[in-house]
């Protein structure tokens, strides 16, 4: 591991700082892991075609102008928030940072977009102004602003904004007005020093949990990003993350086998208690299904698949392979069954649908060629999905995993 992390290193230190003008402009077309496939019934263009016709309805939609050089995404244009009055979360600023850097060659304002988010981010630091963003933004007369309890962290927004950073290095290079490298250089130590656990070395859910919240030890499946966190490696040259990504790849092994042998779902989040990590009860931080496979969890598949595509590893697809089984025979191939949320032994929670499962399935199904059909449903109920009928987050998560799947996300090393 650490002759890889060495030649991670290198590899990375090697490639030159280049002007602005995109070195990677969308489309990619990625060469993603042999045997894992995309969906058959288009062309590469259709996929591309279809990717940048809702990047332009979600950028219509969601990203807004603070009037000073800044921008953010607007979380709240369904008003699904409370207060009413929230306007931004770190969560999809992240994912914001992520589409613009993406999407550059397809929109000719990427640079200018991610340029504005970056300095929105710089305005809305946690509240010891360690490099990381504070969870949330609200309206408060004219000025967007953290409320009272609002200036701590997310890890889950953090980490993406990191990897932004370091792929707009990639993008535009470091020598014009943003040096992005150096900035998520910054960004991944303060994650690091402020959201990481040293002993157990895995990730905390925020810069708020220390040894005396009850919290501690818990874990969010859905902040386990493992393509980030090998590129976090390669830039550090800190094997603290190839060290949290072993531990984190073991604990969900440990919890499928332990608690969803049969469907490979994973929870919301997980307790650490006496010793052992198990999925947390209701209510552990954000509702009754905090031990379920729910509005977090969902993001997982995403998360998992990606790090598939892009390195190979065996343990991401492992961990899939039983999800993908399972979600195949329960909706007996038809995506428009799928539910929004299950308990781990696949019992549904109530009645729902959205964009934010359907599409990380989507990335899961790829690392399967058996099943080409269920890609391509998936792949058309994605497209077929109404935006004014999804929210903030469905329609976000939509767009992130559409560029996956397409064959266009990369890796900033």
């Amino acid at each position: 591991m650490k002759a890889l992390l060495a030649l991670f290193v290198l590899a990375f230190a090697t490639l030159p700082a280049l002007a602005a003008g995109e070195l990677r402009p969308f489309p990619q077309h990625t060469v993603y892991t042999a045997g894992t496939i995309r969906p058959a019934a288009k062309t590469q263009a259709e996929l591309d075609g279809a990717v940048v016709t809702f990047y332009r309805v979600w950028k219509a939609k969601y990203l807004r102008s603070t009037g000073d050089g800044q921008r953010y995404v607007f979380c709240n244009a369904e008003n699904t928030f409370e207060p009413k009055t929230t306007h931004s979360v770190s969560e999809g600023h992240g994912y914001g940072m992520l589409a613009a850097v993406l999407m550059a060659g397809a929109d000719p304002e990427a640079q200018a977009d991610f340029d504005g988010m970056y300095r929105f981010f710089r305005a809305h630091l946690v509240e010891n102004r360690r490099d990381l963003m504070a969870w949330r933004q609200v309206l408060r007369g004219n000025q967007i602003a953290e409320g009272r309890n609002d200036r701590d962290s997310a890890t889950d927004g953090d980490l993406d904004i990191a990897c932004a950073l370091l792929m707009a290095d990639r993008q535009w290079g470091s020598r014009g007005e943003i040096n992005y490298r150096k900035e998520a250089l910054k960004v991944i130590a303060a994650i690091l020093a402020l959201e990481a656990d040293p002993q157990r070395h895995t990730l905390t859910l925020g810069s708020w949990v220390d040894a005396e919240s009850p919290q501690w030890g818990g874990v969010r499946p859905s902040d386990f990003m493992p393509a980030h966190l090998k590129s976090f490696a390669a830039a550090s040259g800190d094997s603290a993350w190839i060290q949290s990504t072993d531990t984190t790849y073991g604990i969900l092994k440990d919890l499928a086998a332990g608690y969803s042998p049969k469907t490979g779902l994973l929870p919301d989040f997980i307790q650490y208690k006496q010793g052992a990590y198990l999925p947390a009860p209701p209510r552990f931080l954000e509702s009754r299904n905090d031990g379920c496979y729910s509005y977090n969890a969902c993001r997982v598949p995403w998360r998992l698949g990606t790090d598939y595509l892009l390195t190979g590893d065996p343990r991401a697809r492992a961990l899939l392979e039983p999800l993908n089984a399972w979600i195949f025979r329960e909706t007996g191939g038809d995506p428009a069954k799928i539910n929004a949320g299950y308990r781990l032994d696949g019992k549904r929670l109530g009645k729902d649908d959205s964009a934010a499962f359907t599409g990380p399935l989507a990335v899961a199904a790829m690392i399967d060629p058996a099943r080409p059909e269920w890609l391509n449903a998936l792949w058309a109920d994605l497209l077929e999905r109404k935006p004014d009928h999804e929210t903030y987050y469905g329609n976000t998560v939509k767009l992130l995993t559409l560029i996956v799947v397409s064959g266009n996300w990369w890796q900033p090393f």
